[in-house]
């Protein structure tokens, strides 16, 4: 007869009773030690054992809200096969070293998986889902936060060069096949230096330090091209779910929704859909100047210029190889982006 001694928690009283519980045909036998309690018959079925943990004690749940404290070792393994208890799958999984590492690469392939194009197919559907009216609210109040933030101000841009770049960008509005509006905004914006970006709802702002690095009216609208591509494709809503949904993972992960660390890391996982976004806005732009009859390398000489104005000694862009440099920039290397929009060009 395989017995084992265990403390017994009655469920009233923070007190331990001394217990032996031993197996016996049909059932396990419960004696309280100091005779404080009759013998008690229990069916295996009525015990509930709690996942072992190593050598640690092991809990088994009884009836009326009692439950048992056993130590691990050899006796309680004897007890268990003469009660005919059979550990659950989980537990015998993580008994076996292979199987725990064939778990642990399973989980991190689902997680990749699912970083890699799970999350981003997922943000595609919710962002083109989202009403139109929803979205450019967003801009509005995007647009005024900028404004006040004085980060953007009222463009010193003469009205005639504003209408000029407004006529040459209309054909690319007209044509990039959808009905929401687009709306173009120049701002002066000395803190941002010469660039271009599109809200989430359409509205796309160009700063007068682009326009005046522009060499003509015609490389803006390539400027504005490419900002068109990020539109059609929602990716600021997109990267904005996208990175909601991994600074939660990954707070839930550290376990600390707060820290400087959790930031860091949302914002190097997010690197990589940032980069395949300006790849997927470069080619939409491309096209889409090439069916105007406009070179694709347009759009490449402002990169370099924007390279070059955007950098202490003015040196154009280098190819990289590809190191800790590439992986933690939002945007790809502006020497691959020229290259492709050239290869576009030719």
């Amino acid at each position: 007869m395989a017995a084992i001694r265990a403390r017994l928690f009655d469920g009233h009283s923070s007190r331990p009773l001394p217990v032996r519980l031993s197996a016996v045909a049909g059932g396990v036998d419960l004696a309280v030690l100091d005779g404080s309690a009759p013998r008690e018959r229990l069916a295996p079925a009525d015990l509930h054992w709690h996942e072992p943990l190593g050598r640690a004690v092991r809990r088994v749940d009884l009836p009326g809200g009692r439950h048992c404290e056993v130590v691990s070792d050899d006796a309680l393994a004897a007890f268990l096969r003469a009660t005919g208890h059979r550990e659950s799958g989980i537990t015998v999984w993580q008994r076996s070293g292979l199987r725990v590492a064939l778990a642990i690469g399973l989980i991190l392939a689902v997680g990749l998986v699912g970083y890699r194009w799970g999350l981003p197919l997922a943000a595609r559907v919710v962002a083109q889902a989202l009403p139109v009216a929803a979205v450019q609210a967003i801009d509005a109040q995007l647009l005024q936060t900028l404004d006040g933030s004085r980060l953007l101000g009222p463009s010193e841009l003469a009205p005639t060069r504003i209408a000029a770049i407004e006529a040459e960008v209309a054909p690319l509005i007209a044509d990039r096949g959808s009905a929401d509006p687009v709306r173009l905004h120049f701002r002066k914006a000395p803190a941002i230096g010469a660039n271009a970006f599109a809200l989430p709802g359409g509205d796309i702002v160009v700063t007068d330090a682009l326009v005046t690095l522009a060499p003509t009216d015609a490389h803006v609208a390539a400027v504005v091209a490419h900002e068109l591509g990020h539109v059609a494709h929602r990716h600021g809503l997109r990267n904005l779910i996208q990175a909601s949904v991994l600074a939660a993972v990954v707070g839930i992960w550290t376990g600390d929704f707060s820290s400087l660390a959790t930031a860091g890391a949302t914002m190097v996982l997010s690197s990589a859909y940032s980069r395949d976004f300006e790849h997927e806005a470069d080619a939409w732009g491309a096209a889409l100047l090439a069916r105007h009859g406009r070179s694709p390398a347009l759009l490449a000489t402002m990169l370099t210029r924007l390279e070059r104005a955007h950098r202490p000694d003015g040196a154009a862009d280098t190819p990289r190889d590809g190191g800790l440099g590439d992986y933690l920039s939002s945007h790809p290397a502006t020497a691959e982006r020229i290259e492709r929009l050239n290869r576009a060009a030719q």
